[in-house]
């Protein structure tokens, strides 16, 4: 599903944040990308979704080399491609539905299936009930459930998600993790960026760790034991 070959990222200022990569994802993965600050997690991320471009080699989502993509297209790719992104990035003027909701609008949906869909994804994350209130009515963990919401309301299938316990308290990082677990479960390829070494070491899953944007362990099942600063 996910393929990176000899894939590097340069920026302008001449950081080199992703070094010669190479790694495939297959459908239905769950993977946690683990690193210390700079070692290339976030821009890994960025590169999935196309936010980024490689300055070298290639990314291959579905079979299609993204960076060959035309700006016409990308919006297409990206709807396969949820995101929850670690600071929330809710809309404080629209309440928990209307958060939702948007992410289906700014596509094009009809109202009716924009409606039912929405409604289906907050039961699916347990705040049907508060859809009417606003972001900051609502808890920390509540704020996050909206954001993955919003991130599934399309159907992806692949969920990237950055650091999205980093704020929140054991209990809810618990609630939070069960949550993207029974989305994997469902077929959604699940890519985590964390540093929470608890949540790595419970759910031994696929664990993916890069070092100065180098990948170096790839271990199915793995634990946050391995020394991401070796």
């Amino acid at each position: 599903m996910i393929q990176m070959y000899n894939m590097s990222k340069v920026y302008s200022n001449g950081v080199r944040a992703l070094d010669n990569l190479s790694i495939e994802i297959e459908r239905g993965d769950f993977v946690f990308l683990i690193g210390s600050s700079g070692a290339g997690k976030s821009t890994f991320l960025k590169m999935i979704f196309r936010e980024e471009l490689p300055t070298e080699g290639h990314v291959i989502i579905d079979g299609r080399n993204i960076e060959r993509l035309s700006d016409s297209k990308v919006p297409y790719l990206r709807r396969n491609i949820g995101v929850v992104f670690q600071d929330f990035k809710l809309l404080k003027s629209k309440t928990v539905y209307e958060n939702v909701a948007f992410a289906m609008r700014v596509i094009g949906m009809k109202g009716s299936i924009v409606d039912r869909q929405t409604k289906n994804v907050l039961d699916m994350v347990g705040l049907l009930h508060k859809a009417r209130m606003y972001p900051e009515q609502i808890s920390g963990g509540e704020q996050q459930r909206v954001c993955i919401a919003r991130a599934l309301v399309n159907d992806p299938g692949i969920l990237l998600t950055d650091e999205p316990t980093g704020n929140l308290d054991p209990d809810i990082s618990k609630d939070i993790m069960n949550m993207l677990k029974k989305i994997n479960l469902r077929g959604t390829t699940v890519i985590m960026a964390t540093h929470d070494k608890n949540i790595v070491d419970t759910m031994r899953e696929r664990v993916v760790v890069l070092k100065e944007g180098r990948i170096i362990k790839d271990t199915e099942r793995g634990l946050y034991s391995y020394e991401v600063n070796e």
